[in-house]
């Protein structure tokens, strides 16, 4: 009886320990530190010294000219911005403070507060503007504002209360975001898109855009179909009635700005929630914005290299989309943690997530992809379904179905084809004209290396294989289960207008925050200083822009060219790399360390060396043979 009554209190005792061990929820530690705990601790109203506001007007400046350039009048761009401030980012930064009771910074609160505006403002709108009434949507700001007047506890969150402050370098660098995303848009997108002249002027692929807002300015709901990405365009109608703007000025010019500010802002919440760094943030938020896949052709490549996610940015729909997810994910990463969760939380969680099901058809499909993985991670870990992810994978199949019965057979032609995303790049590369006569061979060689060009950018995932606690916590788990959601939608789906990259690409920012957290995570535990982590990132530009020069692929492939010039320059990039590696290691570093450097080498090779070689001139391209 002894013996059993020690063994009894031995078990008791390794019980004990890992109930010690692990948190209420999520049944694992949080993934970082708080970082609300980084910089100076929350201080009496925000500091009204020039410099503290000196980003801000710098943006203001900055997006100002640019609209005055491209022919936006002075009075739209007044009055869109009162509307926005009044009707959309204020009444929204009231409801955060009410229902999201954490401490922010005030970008943080108006960009939490504009996402949370547009959703509500579209969800007033489609029923405002079926019943005949569509000024009615004005009565979401002017009811908040008597709401929060009449109920005094209501009015203590109107007062400037004490907040933390972000350090001047962070606002800085997100002012210098968005001022390069604006520059970047400004020539890139609204350079093609004039305003002026009739109708007729635009561009054909916009006019599409411009038909369903004027049915929901003249029809609403009743006015349909409209396809799958719509709810951005009952924003532009309501905003429309309200400011008086053509729907053009704002289509092509004013809507995509406040939104691409409110999305680099969230976007770096996100990444210091996830990586606990605000200078890994900042890594994060410039891959999510720049990356693009390493191509090392000259020419005009197909598919999967064809990646320009800002110029993505300026389209409304995807702009939309991108800013109701984004602080979807902030809560989630809140959630994930092992603070006590609010009522609030889920009804703003469900408000966007709302408004997201018929802003961009492919989030929600991604965000109920990425927490079933997690649910299933926890599952396996602690023998236990995780509360909040499970939750929230209730809301999110709601919506999925919402999305379905809404959306109908509006998908446009998506539907199940396995390869057709293959076949289309295979068409590209080589010049072929029908992509359903690509041989079995080539199929399988272009998947490769449409796998191997996405995996370059995002290779410093790896990084947490050294470390397998960090790869199954619950952001990471999140982050990959959407990645590996829209990869399985790129390769299954197709698409007349290969739509089904945007899968993919809706994931980037996330990914590109996973693969930036492993990263920092292996060069750390290696020891790499800062000198040979910038020698390795110098040497993968250089070679991947040296291999570019030397082979001289130039695609579309010439009529007669093997295939195997596309893959040449991809095998000796990777010859290079082991060869590197292998180097390293004869000299003595330790494993770790080698395998540190060679994960920052190819990280170089993917986005830096790209966005080098579209500026640096490629090799001529050689004359092609015609027949006569």
């Amino acid at each position: 009886m002894g013996r059993l009554s020690r063994a009894d209190g031995g078990l008791d005792v390794v019980r004990l320990a890992r109930m010690a061990e692990a948190p209420p929820f999520p049944r694992s530690a949080p993934l970082a530190p708080d970082p609300l705990t980084e910089g100076a601790p929350p201080t009496a109203p925000p500091s009204l010294r020039p410099s503290a506001w000196l980003p801000a007007v710098a943006v203001a400046g900055c997006v100002g000219a640019v609209l005055g350039f491209h022919g936006v009048p002075i009075s739209d761009l007044g009055v869109f911005t009162l509307y926005a401030a009044l009707g959309l980012a204020l009444p929204g930064l009231l409801w955060v403070r009410v229902l999201y009771r954490r401490p922010h910074t005030l970008p943080e609160e108006l960009a939490l507060g504009l996402a949370l505006g547009y959703a509500a403002e579209v969800l007033c709108y489609l029923p405002a503007r079926a019943a005949g009434a569509p000024l009615l949507v004005a009565a979401w700001p002017m009811g908040t504002y008597a709401l929060f007047a009449a109920v005094p506890r209501l009015r203590a969150h109107c007062r400037v209360t004490r907040r933390p402050k972000a350090p001047l370098w962070w606002s800085w660098c997100l002012a210098l975001a968005v001022i390069g995303l604006t520059l970047w848009i400004s020539v890139g997108y609204f350079a093609a898109h004039p305003i002026a002249g009739p109708r007729g002027a635009a561009p054909v692929a916009a006019l599409p855009h411009l038909d369903m807002i004027d049915r929901l300015i003249s029809h609403g709901p009743g006015g349909g179909p409209f396809g799958h990405d719509w709810f951005v365009h009952a924003h532009l109608a309501a905003a429309s009635w309200i400011t008086g703007v053509e729907p053009s000025v704002l289509l092509f010019r004013l809507a995509p700005l406040p939104m691409l500010a409110a999305l680099v802002v969230l976007l770096g919440m996100a990444g210091r929630r996830f990586t606990g760094s605000r200078r890994q943030a900042l890594a994060a938020l410039t891959a999510a914005a720049f990356v693009t896949a390493p191509s090392l052709y000259a020419g005009t490549a197909a598919g999967l290299l064809t990646w320009t996610p800002a110029q993505e940015w300026a389209m409304p729909a995807q702009t939309f989309g991108a800013l109701l997810f984004a602080p979807l994910v902030v809560l989630l990463l809140d959630l994930f943690g092992d603070r006590a969760s609010r009522r609030g939380v889920w009804l703003m969680f469900a408000v966007l997530l709302a408004a997201l099901a018929g802003a961009k058809a492919v989030y929600v499909p991604l965000l109920a992809a990425g927490l079933l993985a997690v649910v299933t991670v926890e599952a396996v870990k602690w023998f236990s379904l995780p509360r909040r992810a499970t939750a929230a994978l209730g809301l999110a199949a709601c919506a999925l179905a919402a999305q379905a019965a809404l959306l109908g057979d509006a998908w446009q032609g998506t539907a199940v084809q396995p390869l057709a995303f293959v076949r289309a790049s295979w068409a590209g590369l080589t010049g072929a004209g029908d992509p359903a006569e690509a041989p079995v061979s080539s199929l399988a060689g272009v998947t490769a290396l449409c796998l191997l060009c996405g995996a370059i950018p995002w290779c410093g995932v790896l990084g947490l294989l050294r470390r397998p606690r960090l790869l199954a916590r619950p952001p990471v788990v999140l982050a990959l289960g959407m990645g590996a959601a829209g990869l399985g939608a790129l390769l299954l789906l197709g698409d007349p207008y290969q739509a089904q990259g945007d899968y993919l690409q809706a994931a980037c920012p996330y990914l590109a925050m996973a693969a930036v957290y492993g990263l920092g995570c292996v060069i750390r535990k290696a020891g790499v200083s800062f000198r040979a982590g910038l020698c390795a990132a110098l040497a993968g530009v250089a070679a991947a822009c040296a291999v570019r020069w030397v082979f001289g692929v130039h695609v579309p492939l010439r009529p007669g060219g093997g295939e195997l010039a596309l893959y040449l320059p991809y095998l000796t990039l990777a010859g290079v790399v082991l060869a590197v590696a292998a180097l390293l290691g004869a000299a003595g570093l330790p494993r770790p360390r080698v395998w540190a450097l060679a994960l920052v080498l190819v990280t170089a090779a993917g986005t830096p060396a790209a966005r080098l070689g579209q500026v640096l001139p490629g090799p001529v391209a050689p004359a092609r043979q015609t027949g006569t």
